[in-house]
């Protein structure tokens, strides 16, 4: 880069490179206020970006492909590149998107500032999502616009760009993530009196932290003796979306790759599964959390049992099955289990949320430990 003095008080900072199309030298200029150090500094940077734009810049193979239309080029190729259960999920996502916007909307003229303005609506606006549903709704965007940019349908990125200004009230909301002791058993006691079998698999999830599909997953080979004790080998997750209960297998991985790891049994949890045994003895079914006809219990209706049952018993919070795993981190984080011992054992790399629950938890303990040593 060279400095030139103007006329006019200015100075013009030029920088050369070569077009890899032709070999021929050509330069890119700015023109600042100043040539001090700082500016020196802000005026390469902004002719580095002006070179990278120009290298970039590039002919689009498509124009006036809407958003639906890459869309649609995506989904078979995206079904054959990761697991059915990714693939369902976010198709899923894409589609109430596209019913959001519209199928004609051009992809070209999908802005950062576009996108930003619609994922923010979805939390401020009438539907008001959480924030963790719209940031996963904007990773979802985001494989449908690598895919156009590698295609050349776009340029940029727009999802590079958008910067959403999520909501600090759901924050403050880590308590309805878990269930506190009296909720469990309340909901423990009235899911017996209904279905024995969700009950002992609800206990499961309490006293495991494993998430329901791949509880409901797991057959005989699965649980296994050694010199320590029982414990269950975690490889996989029931793969239901969008299949008939016929169709439903046992996945050869688990969501993420932390999540294949060995969990140790409690004795309250191999009780379980010897009621569990029992209950199974007639059907003989393929899977230990199964209905009385063999089949395996169904996540949509365990989730819809429990929305009912939140409401008969006044639960003020979300529940779902994944309650339970929340409630077994609070209960461990309670227990002073150090944060990494607990990622691992339900296998985590990292979750904000189980962190959440963590300092939560371990907040109330140490407020709890301080006004006890004003008593003694």
């Amino acid at each position: 880069m060279w400095i030139e003095e103007l006329s006019n008080g200015k100075y013009k900072f030029i920088e050369r490179y070569r077009d890899p199309l032709t070999e021929k030298l050509k330069r890119v200029s700015i023109s600042l206020n100043s040539n001090s150090n700082r500016a020196k500094k802000e005026a390469q940077r902004m002719l580095n970006d002006k070179i990278d734009k120009a290298l970039n810049k590039r002919e689009l193979v498509q124009k006036n492909l809407t958003f639906f239309e890459v869309y649609e080029q995506l989904k078979p190729i995206y079904e054959k590149q990761v697991k059915w259960s990714t693939y369902f999920s976010t198709m899923q996502v894409l589609d109430s998107f596209i019913k959001l916007v519209g199928k004609d909307v051009l992809i070209q003229k999908m802005t950062s500032h576009y996108l930003t303005e619609k994922l923010e609506n979805l939390i401020y606006g009438e539907r008001q999502l959480s924030n963790r549903s719209v940031s996963l709704i904007k990773s979802k965007l985001n494989v449908v616009f690598q895919f156009a940019k590698r295609r050349g349908y776009i340029i940029d990125n727009p999802i590079e760009k958008v910067e959403i200004r999520y909501s600090r009230n759901q924050d403050s909301k880590t308590k309805t993530k878990f269930l506190e002791d009296d909720e469990y058993k309340k909901l423990i006691d009235y899911t017996k009196q209904i279905n024995i079998r969700y009950a002992l698999l609800f206990e499961f999830l309490y006293y495991t932290g494993l998430r329901a599909g791949e509880a409901i997953s797991l057959t005989e080979n699965d649980v296994l003796v050694d010199e320590n004790g029982v414990y269950i080998v975690v490889s996989g997750t029931l793969e239901y979306k969008g299949k008939k209960i016929t169709e439903q297998v046992k996945s050869s991985s688990t969501k993420t790759s932390a999540g294949m790891r060995e969990v140790d049994l409690p004795q309250n949890a191999i009780k379980l599964l010897e009621k569990m045994a029992h209950l199974n003895a007639e059907t003989s079914p393929e899977y230990i959390f199964s209905t009385n006809k063999g089949t395996p219990i169904q996540i949509t209706a365990i989730n819809t049992f429990l929305r009912k049952a939140k409401e008969a018993l006044k639960i003020d919070k979300q529940v779902s099955s994944h309650i339970f795993r929340h409630t077994h981190v609070s209960k461990l984080a309670e227990l002073g289990t150090p944060l990494f011992a607990i990622q691992d054992r339900v296998g985590h790399e990292n979750s904000k949320i189980t962190e959440q629950i963590y300092l939560h938890v371990t907040k109330g303990v140490r407020e709890k430990m301080r006004r006890d040593i004003e008593r003694l």
